[in-house]
């Protein structure tokens, strides 16, 4: 399967002893010959978005989304109809990527938009052009569509259960631990 915009990308056992990816399931924002941007899905980190934003009362998860440019924030959601000028990057135009972040903020003020309708990353992954084609040639990722809710998903399950539904072979994976060093 060739990538594109709004598939998963789910990290091959080859990268278990990669201390960012390893057990990574991402989403594939953007991808095209400048490069490509995704988010991991099953990262999340003990902040809260009230932690970065007081004047937020809302106590939603903040996610790590890759190593690059992590002192940003990024967003991806599926309420076009609330966040206008957001960016649709999957073929279902079922998931959108920024908008204006005032306007996010009083909607989450206002309780009208909450975590089923949009995740919250620090940092993104990236790879310049060819990168990520060639490391999916190096047996890194698997590429897979997107067959799930991101704003609704088990962050310790994700990646047992892609990997085991990529191939059944791959069960002798269920029990790896996040750190095999820890083994």
């Amino acid at each position: 399967m060739t990538p594109s915009s709004g598939n998963l990308l789910v990290a091959t056992p080859e990268l278990l002893m990669d201390h960012i990816f390893n057990q990574s399931v991402l989403l594939l924002a953007e991808h095209n010959d400048k490069g490509s941007m995704a988010f991991m899905l099953n990262k999340p980190m003990i902040l809260r978005l009230n932690d970065v934003f007081p004047e937020i009362p809302s106590n939603i998860q903040l996610w790590n989304g890759g190593p690059v440019e992590t002192s940003n924030l990024f967003y991806i959601h599926n309420a076009p109809d609330l966040i206008p000028n957001s960016i649709a990057f999957d073929k279902d135009k079922r998931l959108y990527i920024g908008g204006d972040f005032q306007l996010i903020k009083r909607l989450l003020i206002d309780g009208l938009l909450d975590d089923n309708k949009i995740r919250f990353f620090l940092g993104y992954s990236g790879w310049a052009p060819q990168q990520l084609q060639d490391e999916i040639k190096e047996k890194a990722w698997f590429i897979t569509p997107n067959d799930i809710n991101v704003f609704d998903i088990n962050p310790r399950n994700i990646w047992k259960d892609k990997i085991i539904a990529i191939n059944p072979k791959n069960i002798i994976w269920k029990n790896a631990p996040l750190n095999p060093h820890l083994n």
